[in-house]
């Protein structure tokens, strides 16, 4: 494909875009063979590419994100942006369940729009939904949709005023301000009776959450191509101008400390963190470096569930209330002599005035194998719903996964001791998200069928009283 195969330009260097849905193959070219089309499932890249992916891919150690074989290189559920010298990657998730006639390129832009939404509402990202309204995916990374979405917001938020505090400093000063430091002043001043070494607080811009911004709009400058991008981080960085700059701002993420007064900042810090955390040394002798904004879309699906769960909520007007990873709720599966063993946490608690119903999400693809004993599902997932069924006297839990073509529907009733049916049920359901979630009316179709999940979830004749 053209799109795929396209070659672009980054600061004045060839690079290589490769597009590839997860569970995609990257092949390795060998020098003087013709490469096949590429497509959203496939790619051939050259081998100082390959050997430069697999180097970067195998210092993630335990976070790798694909599967190495011979020549060959399959992804796993990690989506985003990898960026390194010659080659820009663009991860994406397989989102279908519908029918086949869009075409990939097609498929490729849903996916992509798709995905900037469930980062959107899980909050992994910087942004709301109606963001994403006036720009233009189709054609940009994934990266550059997000930076442009960064340096509007934090240009919006630093024309309503930069953060500032009290910064503890230490100076030698022409005049008394704070506290006289006795000792180093008289073993630097003593012979000069006009200068004073005084420590005191200073109400400053200089804080460590504006010097992280900083760094962040600096790195991602030279990342973006987007000339929108490219204005707005400018200007940011002109209006951080009186900042210290930072050569390497990540040991200042744990000291940023966020209050009421600057909290207007905390998603854009959270953004900061992530960059910065996921701008690694070069490979090559660290002559240049490697950027990757990646998301683990377990993680991505669960959040999303969660926050379209809370609006199908509000929308019923029950009374319920929803508990993301139990928080405040959560319980060990049984006691030692040393305290509680293994931490349960449901993705989604569910607590109402009919009971008690526990979500459990999966990203995972279950499409004909849903007929068979276990639907498909692992030993592990089955297990898991178990305990936390019984653990949290739910009356009603669910394994929530993403449709495809040939998932079915199906429950079952756990046993009690005497190996009759317990009364409470373990349903495995399937969420269609083959929608342009960038239309509002597709949001609400798939807040109402959340909704009529828990509605149905919640009838007298499928519950009993909680445990």
């Amino acid at each position: 494909m053209a799109r795929a195969r396209r070659r672009i330009r980054y600061h004045g260097r060839q690079m290589r875009r490769v597009t590839l849905r997860e569970r995609g193959r990257i092949h390795r070219l060998r020098k003087g063979r013709l490469p096949p089309h590429d497509n959203p499932d496939a790619c051939w890249l050259e081998s100082r590419l390959f050997d430069r992916l697999m180097e970067y891919d195998r210092s993630r150690e335990t976070n790798a994100i694909f599967d190495w074989r011979i020549d060959e290189a399959r992804a796993g559920q990690w989506v985003g942006v990898i960026q390194m010298p010659g080659l820009l990657l663009e991860l994406l998730p397989k989102i279908d369940g519908g029918n086949d006639t869009e075409g990939p390129a097609n498929e490729i832009v849903l996916a992509r729009d798709n995905l900037l939404i469930m980062l959107a509402e899980a909050g992994h990202v910087p942004l709301r939904s109606s963001d994403l309204a006036d720009l233009a995916t189709h054609k940009n990374p994934l990266h550059e949709t997000l930076i442009t979405l960064f340096a509007r917001r934090l240009r919006f938020e630093l024309l309503r005023g930069a953060d500032r505090g009290y910064i503890s400093t230490v100076d030698d000063l022409r005049m008394m301000r704070g506290k006289l430091m006795i000792g180093r002043h008289i073993a630097r001043n003593a012979a000069r009776r006009e200068r004073f070494i005084c420590a005191f607080d200073e109400f400053t811009a200089d804080t460590d959450l504006s010097r992280v911004l900083k760094a962040s709009c600096r790195m991602l400058l030279n990342l973006s191509r987007s000339n929108e991008a490219s204005e707005a981080l400018s200007h940011c960085l002109l209006m951080l101008d009186d900042v210290s700059d930072e050569i390497d701002a990540r040991p200042l993420l744990d000291r940023v400390v966020l209050t009421r007064r600057n909290e207007r900042f905390a998603d854009l810090f959270a953004f900061s963190h992530l960059v910065l955390e996921e701008l690694s040394p070069s490979i090559s002798g660290g002559r240049s470096t490697v950027f990757s904004l990646l998301f683990d879309m377990d993680r991505v699906f669960e959040g999303f569930i969660a926050s379209m769960i809370s609006r199908a909520a509000r929308s019923l007007s029950d009374g319920m209330e929803i508990h993301p990873q139990a928080k405040s709720k959560r319980r060990y599966l049984m006691e030692g002599d040393r305290g509680g063993v293994l931490n349960l946490r449901p993705d989604i608690l569910i607590e109402s005035a009919h009971g008690r119903i526990v979500i459990d999400t999966k990203w995972k693809r279950i499409g004909v194998e849903s007929q068979q004993r276990q639907a498909g599902l692992g030993a592990a997932d089955l297990y898991q719903i178990y305990a936390y069924t019984r653990r949290y006297g739910a009356s009603r839990s669910i394994l929530l996964l993403p449709r495809i073509a040939g998932s079915i529907e199906r429950d079952f009733a756990p046993l009690d001791p005497s190996g009759e049916q317990d009364g409470s049920s373990v349903a495995l359901r399937f969420i269609n998200l083959h929608r342009n979630l960038r239309r509002r009316s597709e949001l609400h179709a798939l807040r109402d069928e959340l909704a009529l999940l828990l509605k149905e979830s919640l009838q007298p004749s499928l519950t009993s009283a909680p445990r």
